[in-house]
This record gives C-alpha cells, structure tokens and sequence, in this order.
C-alpha cells in the first residue's frame, strides 16, 4: 500500500510535461478500480477538485454543482489513492443530514471494508468537537472528565436562572440572557438601553465554575474547549475538509485554526453566495478571509445540474459575477410571477395546481415545495390542505421541548446518567404534568442529600448500579421504560397516552440501537447514546415526523436551504416581507431569494398579495420579482424590469417610509417611553415610533408594550 501511495506522489509531483492528465487518471483506474467507476464520471471541473494537490484549497462550488459528490470523493480519493488514514482525517459539516450522507457514501463505496467506526471524526463540528474531547484532548486539564455530559439550550437556561436566584445577581434583560452571553463574548458589555454594567461578568464565572462542577458542557464550550486544547498540539490530523464553508463562524473558524499543524491540508467547499446565516454568526467575507489568512488558492465548480436554464438565468440576476455559473439543463418553463388577492386565495389556487399537478401529471406529492418567508405564513396552507385532503409536512425549528413527555424523559434520563447534573433531576421530579408533585427547591433538596424514600429518586441515584449489572442489550429497551415504570407517569387514563407511551419508547429503542451500533456494554453505551442525542437531537424529532413521506413540504427560504424540488413556489413576495421590512442587510436577503429560486429544478412560480394580510407587508411585488429578465417570465398582470440591487435601494427605502406610515395602525404604551405606534413586526421582535425617543424594538419574548385603544 505505501508503495501505491509512493508511485502516485511522483506521478502527481511530475507535473503535466510527464504526467498527463490522461496518464494520471489511468493511474486512478488502475490504483483503484472501484473509485474510478464513479470519478470517471464526474467533469474536468469536479475532477480537477478531487485530485487537486494544493495544501490549502478553497473551493466556491456554486449552487447545484455537485459539491457533496465532490466532497465525498474527495475523501475517498485520500483514502484509495493517497493512503491517507480516515482516523486522520477531520470531516465537518453544520447539519446532522448533511454528515449522515456524507459517511454513508463513503461506507457504501468500499464494500463492507468501512464501517462507522473508521469515521469517528466525521460530523457536525459540535460532534466532532465532543469526539476530540472525549478521546484524544486532555480535558482532564479544564476540569472536566471525558464522560462529561452535553447541556442544551434549555438546561443552560435553568442553570444560569438558578444561579442567579440563588446568588442575587443583578442581571438586566435576563429574558435575553443567551444574547447577553454572546455578545458579551464579544466584546459587548452593555446591551439595549443599558448605560451602565450589572453584574454578568460574575454571572459568567459563577456559570463556568458551576458547568465545571457538573461535568456538563453547553454548546459554546464544546467549540472554545476544543480550540483551547488544540493549540498545544495534542492532536493534528492530516486533513481537514469543511462543507458549507460560507457558513463557518469566527469561532469555528479558530478551532480549524488550532487544529492545523505543519503538515495538515485543508479542503474548504462552500458558496458564498448562500451566505443566509449573519444572524447566527456567518459573515459574508469568510471567503476572503480565509484565502489571505493561509494563503489558500481558489477554484470553482460553476457547472450546475439541478435547475433549468430558465431558472439559473433568472438565479444569476442576483450574483455579482454571474458569469461563475454555468448550466448543463435544457432552457425548460417560464418562470410564473402570479398575483393572489390574499394569502388564503393562494392556498386554494395552490391546493387545486397540486392535486392536478399530482392526479393527472403524476407529479409525486415529496417534489413541491412551498417557500416562505416567516414561519407563520404556514398556517394558512396547513389549513386549507388538511380540508383539501393534500398531505403536507411542515418544516420547523424542533427540539425536544416541542414534545413534553419525551422531554421529561430525556431529562430524567440525562439525570441518572448523570447524577451532578442537578438542573435535570430538578425538572424531572417538579414537572407539573409528569413530575412527583415537588416544588423545584424541593426536588433539588432531594438528589443534594440523597433521599431515597421518594420512589423517582431513588431510581435516579440508582440507575448507574442497576445498568452496570446489564450485559445482554436485548430487551433493554422495554427493562429501562419498566425499571422507571413510566406507565405511571404518563397518566394512563389521559387521551395522549398511547402518543406520550410512543414518543419514549421509540427514544429509547433509539439509544438501545446506538449501543448495539457501537458494540459498547449498556453502562457506558447510554451515556454515549444520550451525548449523541443531544448533539443531534434535532434529527431524532426529525425521524418522529417521517420527512421522507411522499407529502409537499412547507417551510421557510432558510429552511429550503440543501433541498430541491422539480415544483418550486414562492409565496407572499410583497414588498416590506421580501426584502424583510428593510430591517436587514439588503445583500443578506437578496442571497436569500437567489437560494429561493434555486430550489427549482423544473418549474418556479413566484407569487405576491394585492390586499396582504400579513403585518407590515405592501400591496406591491417585491423589487426582487423586477429583477428578472422579462423574457424568462410569465406574469398576469405585471411587467417585469431586469435592474441591478444597486437601483432598487432607492425605491425600497421610498416604499418603506410609506410603509410606517401605511401600518401604524396599533397605539401602544411603554412604562419608560410613553405612547407610540407599531411601525414593524416580525416573528421576534415588534418595532415602535415613540416621540421623542424615535424607534425603539422590543423582543415579543418579554414585551412591556400594553395596547391603547
């Protein structure tokens, strides 16, 4: 094998006067004849990618060019040709979907020869952040052990809302504590209004020392503690290969920093122009960035495969070089600029187009997809489609929340496996639906002093014990639910009981899998089997609500993101909703559109409302709609105007100071500022003009504002 990897270093060292490209592939064909049936078929762009002998490669794959094709062997030319270990390699992706098909296509390419466990740094980077910590970083040194357990959003707000009962703290906007901590983190000190510091440094220390104490970490940690160990060079793998690279934030971006040694190559793949995520971290400039910083040279993937050259045209009105976007499709349907009287006239149009569509032209009911641009906008097609008898799924933002009794589940079960991690046991035990009847304080008395006269608390304290005398994994599923004797809990006369009784049962043969997956005895599986599911919880609440069902998909531009659809239609484009009501970056939503319109591989239709019903909206397109050449559409009653963004800023600022004076419609008042008008209003945030204090937004989470009639 090292001889392979030896003969193919000259061939690809010996440059093009000796080695050919011809040459080098039949070098591929014969090295690895399985890996070549596949490469043989991918173009000299993707080709040249997979081969490519840069150390630091950033490769700007535009949209529907086949980067996870190119990713995937990427990996596995490493692997068959360049010898190079998987265990060396660092594989991250921000999706648990996107990491899931990644390492079945590299499992699958190999007959049998690859199994999971050769993958064990393929992930998402949270879980491959908690790999490293877990197996080759010393976080002994940051005093935690390596079983520590993982706090999710919602623990790490029980925690920092004990911590600052319990100490005191004067902490301001402590509804919005999470944003507090992050923008504290960078930098930030003060936050609205606040003209003077409170006490949050203290809340932080106190929150770390506590986290420390727990052996728990939040999700912040598994990055910063990673990056932290990093650098004193423990562990420095060969390769790191990033997906959605545009979607890197500054402190991912110095955990791959720590990573690199002398001798690690990099392979970045992303596109810039589906940079849709700046709320959350991503930033535009990744691209240049990272190029200057490591020097990294630059290629394209610019052939696309998924759209019809109608629609790419339409796509590349939105780019600021389109000229790095290539079709290989036939020219196909105009695209459909159609004008509904309100949002619940679409919903009927659109439930009689995909019955047709799926009735007489055979279309399956998984290949149309709605998009949106808030969530609330879902509502309205729920509705009608339920009465229209059209299967639908809707796309949401879930976690284990969203299912109270698996919630309590999961917190009774991170509880046990964990018997410091008193905020879980402290849930479990007070709940007021499935809990014992204790107040929290109580509860927390309870696992403090190890009282085990209450019969939920002793099983708790107990659990440890009992699964380490557990060898045999068949079964377990039905003697963990019996041990608890979660019948009890569950409210056996309630109307939700055979769902409630469903929902934990189908987690718990989930975690009995992972450790029969893994191979690992049931004491240490379940604690493994529980990391995982909070790393990725979302994608087992994903699995309850089947998103393989032949059903059309409702869901949110953001959400659209990596899916396709042969049958694309954008709703509600109206001015003040598509661009978002001015509030944010024009570039960010004009991406965010083009991501829209790239979701179509055969037929979009794009819509507006004449009399919208959604707060804040105009009766106008969206300048965006004006941005399409006119000969690649049909509209009813419109005429399209090809401009760049450059020209329409004007007119949607124009459009939008008569917009705050179009939807003042509500009178509100403020404690402080006294009355005003709602001038705005999105899913979290609601915007007022008060006299003499201007505009002031306030987070609908813990709004002041009382109406005025």
């Amino acid at each position: 094998m090292h001889i392979l990897a030896d003969e193919t270093s000259r061939y690809m060292k010996s440059g093009k006067d000796s080695c050919s490209e011809d040459y080098r592939y039949d070098y591929i064909k014969q090295a690895a004849p399985s890996f070549y049936d596949s490469f043989k078929d991918l173009n000299g762009y993707q080709k040249e990618a997979v081969v490519n002998e840069d150390r630091i490669l950033l490769l700007n794959a535009g949209v529907g060019s086949g980067k996870t094709t190119v990713l995937v062997h990427k990996v596995l030319y490493l692997y068959n040709i360049k010898k190079v270990n998987l265990s060396e390699m660092l594989v991250l992706t921000f999706t648990n979907k996107a990491a899931e098909e990644i390492k079945q296509r590299v499992i699958s390419s190999d007959g049998g020869n690859i199994s999971s466990d050769d993958l064990k740094y393929f992930g998402t980077f949270h879980s491959v952040a908690k790999a490293l910590l877990s197996t080759v970083l010393p976080v002994e040194s940051l005093g935690y052990s390596k079983d520590f357990s993982i706090l999710d959003e919602n623990g790490e707000r029980e925690l920092l809302e004990r911590i600052i009962a319990e100490r005191g703290l004067n902490i301001k906007y402590k509804n919005n504590i999470e944003k507090r901590l992050d923008e504290f983190r960078q930098g930030k000190r003060l936050y609205g209004a606040m003209k003077h510091e409170d006490e949050l440094e203290e809340l932080i220390q106190i929150y770390q020392d506590e986290k420390i104490k727990r052996n728990v970490m939040d999700f912040d940690d598994l990055i910063d503690c990673c990056s932290e160990l990093d650098r004193y060079g423990y562990f420095k793998p060969s390769w790191i290969i990033i997906d959605e690279f545009q979607d890197t934030d500054s402190s991912q971006l110095e955990m791959v920093d720590g990573l690199m040694g002398d001798g690690t190559s990099v392979f970045a793949v992303g596109d810039p122009n589906q940079t849709i995520y700046s709320w959350r971290g991503s930033r535009q400039d990744i691209f240049k960035v990272f190029k200057e910083r490591y020097d990294a040279v630059e290629k394209t993937l610019p052939v696309n495969y998924r759209s019809t050259s109608t629609i790419l045209k339409a796509a590349k009105a939105f780019l600021d070089d389109p000229t790095k976007l290539e079709s290989k499709r036939g020219k196909g349907a105009a695209i459909i600029i159609k004008k509904h009287f309100n949002s619940f006239n679409e919903a009927l149009y659109l439930s009689n187009k995909i019955k047709k569509l799926h009735l007489e032209d055979g279309i399956p009911y998984n290949e149309i997809g709605i998009l949106y641009r808030k969530q609330k906008h879902s509502k309205v097609f729920e509705d009608v489609f339920k009465h229209e008898n059209i299967p639908y799924e809707v796309s949401l933002k879930k976690d284990f929340k969203d299912i109270p009794p698996l919630y309590w589940f999961v917190r009774l079960i991170k509880a046990s496996v964990n018997i410091k991690d008193y905020e879980s046991a402290v849930y479990a035990l007070s709940d007021k639906k499935y809990g014992i009847g204790i107040t929290p304080k109580q509860a927390f008395e309870c696992i403090r002093c190890g009282d085990t006269s209450l019969k939920l608390v002793k099983k708790i304290l107990g659990f440890n014990s009992w699964l380490s005398d557990i060898d045999d994994v068949e079964g377990l599923d039905k003697k963990i639910y019996d041990y608890f004797d979660i019948d009890s809990y569950l409210c056996p006369t309630s109307i939700d009981f055979d769902e409630d009784r469903d929902f934990i049962l189908k987690f718990i043969k989930g975690l009995v899998e992972y450790i029969k997956t893994n191979k690992i005895r049931p004491a240490d599986g379940i604690k493994a089997a529980m990391t995982s599911a909070m790393l990725y919880g979302r994608q087992v609440i994903e699995q309850i609500v089947n998103p393989k069902a032949d059903s059309v998909k409702l869901m949110t531009l953001h959400a659209s993101k990596g899916l396709e659809f042969k049958y694309v239609f954008i709703s509600g484009a109206n001015l003040g909703v598509m661009p978002l009501g001015g509030k944010f970056d024009d570039d960010e939503e004009k991406r965010l559109f083009f991501v829209g319109i790239t979701r179509a591989k055969d037929y979009l239709e794009i819509s507006y409302h004449s009399n919208p019903d959604d707060f804040g909206a105009l009766p106008n397109p969206s300048p965006y709609i004006g941005m399409i050449p006119d000969d690649l559409i049909v509209s009813d009653d419109i005429k399209s105007r090809a401009r760049k963004l450059s020209e329409l800023r004007r007119e949607i600022k124009d459009k939008i100071e008569v917009k705050k004076e179009v939807v003042c419609k509500q009178k509100v008042s403020h404690p402080k500022y006294g009355e005003g008008y709602v001038i705005d209003e999105d899913d979290d945030t609601i915007t007022v003009q008060f006299e003499g204090y201007g505009e002031k937004s306030f987070a609908k989470v813990f709004c002041p504002l009382k109406p005025v009639d």
